[in-house]
């Protein structure tokens, strides 16, 4: 009985460090993965960003074109 049970740790034990060269493999191609999405999750803050500038800027340049409106609409009712 210690013989099979002494047999069976050892098998477990070779099998669990081939297993551990997978393992790690599978780690390097997560970690590679997830540094590719950090960086895509960058460049989209980046672009969400100018984005925003760009909105802000179109907003400013509505309200200067609508006080221009306005003006010249006053002017005729006068």
């Amino acid at each position: 009985m210690l013989k099979n049970i002494t047999a069976l740790t050892l098998t477990l034990a070779l099998t669990a460090c081939a297993n551990t060269d997978k393992v790690d493999a599978n780690i390097a191609s997560l970690t590679n993965m997830v540094d590719d999405l950090s960086a895509q999750v960058a460049d989209l803050k980046t672009q969400q960003e100018s984005t925003a500038a760009d909105v802000q800027a179109a907003k400013a340049a509505a309200k200067d074109a609508n006080a221009r409106i306005d003006n010249v609409v006053a002017s005729y009712k006068k």
